[in-house]
């Protein structure tokens, strides 16, 4: 039964598959918040209550902008993606955001190449999209992703059973900070590195 006193919010996660967009997905369906999981596959992901599994790719705004229509905030897991990849997935993702009136967009993935470049091809590379978000106009957060044990499932964070091992309950206290920023509005239009867990 849904808790009347608690804001209901409609969030999607585009390629939920390592630790912590798994733990995101079971601590906002805790939240009793409604979670889309974007995905490729319709059958990568098991739907279960309160998680509705919906075609959705990061090749194009278009793709991303009929995946999101109607969310309220969107997640986008890209802590395995090289940095060349990065720029046309993000700009999909902004421009798809804003084509669909998404208001709020997080982007978890590696971020060290764009906000202190290296060399000259860091520099070039994060050029453009450092430009794009600025002139956007989304309430967009970088989050840098936190390490941890990958191989963590939906299951693993189960309330029935609260986690017990270190390694679960370091990937939900990530998750859950970061719906916390979605709570309190923090850290918008800021690159933001979760304290690593278990220090």
């Amino acid at each position: 039964m849904h808790n009347l006193e608690t804001a209901t919010l409609k969030l999607g996660v585009f390629r939920p598959f390592d630790s912590l967009g798994q733990a995101l997905v079971a601590a906002a369906l805790h939240r009793q918040h409604e979670v889309s999981a974007l995905v490729e596959d319709l059958n990568s992901l098991r739907a279960r209550p309160g998680l509705r599994c919906k075609l959705g790719g990061l090749a194009s705004s278009l793709e991303v902008s009929e995946a999101v229509m109607g969310l309220d905030v969107i997640f986008a897991m890209l802590g395995d993606q090289p940095p060349r990849q990065l720029p046309p997935q993000c700009g999909a993702l902004i421009d798809g955001a804003l084509r669909a009136g998404v208001p709020r967009l997080f982007l978890v993935g590696h971020w060290q190449w764009l906000v202190a470049p290296q060399d000259a091809a860091d520099e070039q590379l994060g050029a453009g999209l450092a430009r794009s978000l600025e002139v956007s106009g989304l309430d967009w957060t970088l989050v840098e992703a936190p390490t941890l044990v990958e191989g963590l499932r939906i299951d693993d964070f189960s309330r029935a059973a609260a986690p017990v091992d270190v390694a679960s309950q370091q990937a939900l206290a990530c998750a859950e900070a970061l719906l916390d920023e979605v709570r309190l509005g923090l850290h918008r239009r800021q690159c933001l590195r979760l304290r690593d867990p278990g220090r």
